[in-house]
């Protein structure tokens, strides 16, 4: 069967794309100089641009025009159990962390239940902002925030979680993450979380759910992270 003529044009300004006819963040002709160049009417390169929009290959600005996406990020995070600075320091990117919390306090039953906590049982909360540097604009890659039960890391407060590596924390306290359960899905995030992550209202996230356990079964760590669905991509591996 033919291709509809839209997703012909995509499939041309995808290819050029991908060969470098037009560099990142520059911007594509406008939709008539493109319909006139590819002998073709404005609504169908309308929607072959959006297309290429969805697919995170191009940006449209509202009055400026359509430029060409930076390349997503790929995080190895849910191919397996390691620090998301570690991961940075294996694909030589560098990376910058702002704290936005660091606190003892109550938890909520999703978290107790992850944690598998007794009544009275207090947790630490970390929650964190973070982005590459030099990529994407330094546009934040993931908003996260981990819980882990007061009375196993005690002086995690006391901690400057800036430049320090959270899972290398553990390791310190013999609290190693040998196994992690997770959980993707693609949700809307909160609004205070959206604005950290840059991202409109409206905008998708890739939200990952993670319990992390001790070789021993021990349930020491849960986070919930937010990543802009239109900047991320998540690298997969199975084996048999």
């Amino acid at each position: 069967m033919t291709q509809p003529l839209y997703q012909q044009i995509a499939d041309r300004l995808r290819g050029e794309l991908a060969g470098g006819v037009y560099r990142t963040g520059e911007q594509l002709p406008t939709e008539n100089e493109l319909a006139a160049q590819l002998g073709v009417s404005r609504p169908t390169v309308r929607q072959a641009l959006e297309v290429l929009t969805k697919e995170g290959l191009l940006v449209r600005v509202k009055g400026s025009g359509t430029f060409a996406a930076e390349p997503k990020v790929v995080h190895g995070s849910t191919s397996f159990i390691s620090g998301y600075r570690e991961e940075c320091r294996k694909k030589c990117r560098t990376l910058r962390t702002k704290v936005l919390h660091l606190e003892i306090e109550e938890p909520e039953d999703r978290v107790s239940e992850a944690l598998r906590l007794k009544p009275g049982r207090k947790v630490t909360r970390l929650t964190r902002v973070r982005h590459l540097e030099n990529v994407n604009g330094n546009a934040p890659v993931v908003y996260t925030t981990v819980y882990v039960p007061l009375d196993l890391f005690p002086d995690m407060c006391r901690m400057d979680f800036t430049d320090a590596s959270f899972y290398e924390a553990l390791d310190r306290q013999g609290l190693s993450v040998a196994r992690a359960s997770r959980r993707l899905e693609v949700v809307m995030p909160p609004a205070g979380t959206a604005e950290e992550l840059g991202i409109g209202p409206f905008e998708p996230a890739v939200f990952i759910a993670s319990t992390g356990y001790t070789k021993l079964g021990q349930a020491v760590e849960y986070s919930e992270s937010y990543y802009p669905a239109s900047r991320s991509s998540f690298q997969i591996e199975i084996r048999r």
